[in-house]
């Protein structure tokens, strides 16, 4: 996995921790990935991948999913010649440094997430919907948004893509 990814990943995880953490579970329930291919396959249930983009794209999603992100990344790149310094640092030391500092990862998040759901399941609240993210909390945010929001069978991926669907070797692709 790329430290790109593994980035986003803690990015997401503060935010968890600060946003989602105190929060009451609103939505119907945490599932496994085989009994989500099992909703799927016997129910109509649709998955969706709350990851951005690049990861949807670039780490894999489960086959089938659709790609709704609830937040994007955006990063402030810094000036050119911070950016040198640091390729000098580092080629000095001999090893990467901790630039994450310097390129300042912001969240932003999706103003049209449940516009975009809706649309998705057709304008039926009551259609199953099974959340995705990469590990299983940034689904558990965008679950309660959803239910919140009058979604009535929402589910969130317990492990996500990484530790459910694809641990389990259930059908995925885009890596």
């Amino acid at each position: 996995m790329s430290k790109f990814i593994k980035s986003l990943a803690i990015i997401f995880l503060l935010l968890f921790a600060l946003n989602v953490g105190a929060e009451e579970f609103e939505y119907s329930d945490d599932i496994e990935a085989k009994e989500a291919m099992r909703m799927v396959e016997k129910e109509g249930a649709l998955i969706i991948d709350v990851r951005d983009p690049v990861e949807f794209l670039y780490a894999g999603h489960a086959v089938g999913s659709v790609n709704i992100p609830i937040f994007f990344v955006r990063i402030d790149i810094p000036p050119i010649q911070t950016r040198l310094k640091v390729a000098e640092v580092e080629s000095k030391k001999g090893k990467a440094i901790h630039v994450k500092k310097t390129y300042r990862p912001m969240m932003d998040e999706n103003e049209k997430f449940v516009e975009e759901v809706k649309k998705a399941v057709g304008g039926n609240l009551e259609k199953p919907v099974i959340l995705m993210c990469r590990s299983g909390e940034r689904s558990v945010y965008a679950a309660n948004k959803l239910a919140k929001n009058g979604f009535e069978n929402v589910y969130n991926l317990e492990g996500g893509f990484i530790f459910d669907w694809r641990a389990e070797g259930l059908p995925s692709g885009g890596e």
